[in-house]
């Protein structure tokens, strides 16, 4: 069963089994940043939104450093103080606009599809923000298939609340060793919550300088055994 035929499952647990048994740390990842380096389209969505109240696109930089902590926050400082109440109507142009526009300008982060191609039974999971409905067609575009898929609309809760983490580790053995690798702040402060292990992403914007760092994807297989990735 293909990704795009398990649309309806992504807000569900388990999809390939790999759990039982499981003799390394099972490993989770964000999506946005992470595994997939989603930035540009994120921010013509943003500059959709502005345009629809004829204000000017923004550089891709100025957008970057409010993505991860969901759309208000993201869309508020690009908008100006006499638009604020204007939100859900900015909100609207932006998900339409993103829905039409979801693989325009993201790539793979480096080594993600190294890591699809080699992981062979390693139970990796994504535990993401970002709405079910546009993780499934991601997903499909590139092939990679999870053994867990936790969107935002999984639970009422999303990161930097544990519980969507803690959630796609329901069921698996040695959960006590999962390892989460991120690329933002709302990453790593929902690993502590959850007392899981946080990696970051070396191109991520984690501000903590104690954070272990990874340079590409597939060492993540690696980490927990090797920790030199």
């Amino acid at each position: 069963m293909g990704v795009g035929s398990r649309h309806g499952l992504l807000q569900s647990s388990l999809y390939l089994g790999h759990a039982q048994g499981m003799v390394e740390p099972p490993l989770l990842f964000d999506l946005d940043g992470t595994l997939l380096d989603t930035l540009g389209d994120l921010a013509d969505a943003a500059n959709a939104a502005r345009g629809h109240f004829g204000l000017g696109p923004v550089p891709d930089v100025e957008v970057a450093p409010h993505i991860g902590w969901g759309l208000r926050r993201l869309l508020t400082p690009l908008l100006p103080a006499e638009l604020h109440q204007s939100l859900a109507t900015a909100r609207a142009v932006f998900m339409a606009h993103y829905a039409e526009n979801l693989l325009k300008r993201s790539v793979p982060c480096p080594g993600a599809d190294a890591l699809m191609r080699t992981r062979g039974s390693r139970f990796i999971g994504v535990v993401t923000n970002k709405p079910a409905r546009f993780v499934a067609p991601i997903l499909t575009h590139f092939g990679w298939h999870f053994d867990v898929v936790i969107t935002g609309d999984t639970l009422s809760q999303r990161k930097p609340e544990p519980a969507p983490l803690l959630h796609a580790l329901e069921g698996v053995g040695r959960r006590g060793e999962a390892i989460f690798f991120g690329d933002s702040d709302v990453d790593h402060e929902a690993a502590l919550r959850a007392g899981i292990s946080f990696v970051a992403v070396a191109w991520g914007r984690v501000t903590d300088p104690g954070v272990p760092r990874i340079h590409r994807l597939e060492a993540a297989l690696e980490w927990g055994m090797n920790t030199t990735c």
